[in-house]
């Protein structure tokens, strides 16, 4: 019975991903998409703030300075720049924005931004907030948070895979749950390698569960290789590659980038009765390996 609903399921995803394929249907997703804007939990500032202090607390120990006169890349912001902000708030020099959906970032709450600039200047030690613009965030920060939206480049659509940014411009690359919806991984490590400046830093939080459904994390793995690019090719919100954690570690190394660390927030167990129902190319991992949901792996680019 399980079988079949898996069946059905990948049926289903097919279908809508053929669908997508048609430009009148996917330009009319995409309008879709950018009225509804972002989800309720990522308008919150709680979100921005977390998201902001993981990836500055892994880049501190590895730059000095932390983001002060940085040149930060982000990938996949989608329509809320609210790390953005909070990182030129940091003192970051320059914040770029990749995402390959047109979208629009005026769809987040108005009092979002105000509100994040508030916050970091109660706790400016946590959020690092930038000597220079602390008394400004305490007494005008509807004022600050519309500067500082006013620095930040938003580049879409544009791929990491083929963006035209120049050769080693960037201090800091992160992105948080984008990498599994890039259909080349390899690619987009290629141009982070590229991009990144000698002793620039990486982090990536990656999302490595099947999207579909979050309680069966891993029923896209016993689905072909064929099968799967036929239910995602045209969708870039779905889980478009199956990487695994090893093969992320694997990606970053080919590229010359040393790995700090990787962090695992979330594993479930595999047994190997599991793992014979997966497709080939996982049968060979490791149980502990292909358990590995939801990672931060931090790399840096020796000098």
């Amino acid at each position: 019975m399980q079988e079949l609903k898996s069946t059905l399921h990948l049926g289903k995803s097919i279908a809508k991903n053929i669908a997508l394929g048609n430009g009148l249907i996917a330009s009319a997703a995409q309008r879709r998409r950018a009225r509804k804007g972002y989800d309720l939990e990522k308008d919150q500032p709680e979100y921005s703030l977390t998201v902001f202090h993981q990836h500055s607390t892994a880049l501190a120990p590895l730059r000095h300075g932390c983001l002060m006169g940085a040149d930060v890349l982000e990938i996949g912001p989608g329509s809320n720049l609210g790390v953005g902000l909070l990182m030129l708030l940091a003192g970051a020099k320059s914040f770029t924005c990749l995402d390959v959906v047109p979208s629009a970032p005026d769809k987040a709450p108005e009092a979002l931004y105000p509100a994040l600039v508030a916050m970091a200047a109660r706790f400016p030690d946590t959020y690092l907030v930038a000597p220079t613009l602390l008394e400004r965030a305490r007494q005008d920060p509807g004022g600050l948070a519309h500067a500082l939206l006013d620095r930040i480049s938003y580049r879409s659509p544009e791929d990491i895979g083929a963006t035209t940014l120049p050769d080693a411009s960037q201090d800091f690359i992160f992105s948080h749950s984008c990498f599994e919806h890039f259909a080349d991984p390899a690619g987009a490590i290629a141009q982070i390698a590229r991009l990144l400046r000698p002793d620039g830093v990486t982090s990536h939080q990656i999302d490595l569960r099947d999207h579909r459904n979050f309680d069966r994390p891993f029923d896209f793995l016993a689905y072909s290789e064929l099968a799967w690019r036929m239910a995602t090719s045209h969708a870039p919100h779905r889980v478009r590659n199956r990487w695994r954690a090893s093969e992320y570690r694997a990606g970053f190394v080919k590229q010359g980038l040393e790995i700090v660390y990787v962090e695992v927030f979330h594993h479930l167990s595999v047994t190997k009765e599991q793992r014979r129902h997966f497709y080939q190319r996982f049968q060979a991992m490791a149980l502990n390996d292909l358990g590995i949901l939801i990672m931060l792996l931090v790399a840096r680019k020796r000098g």
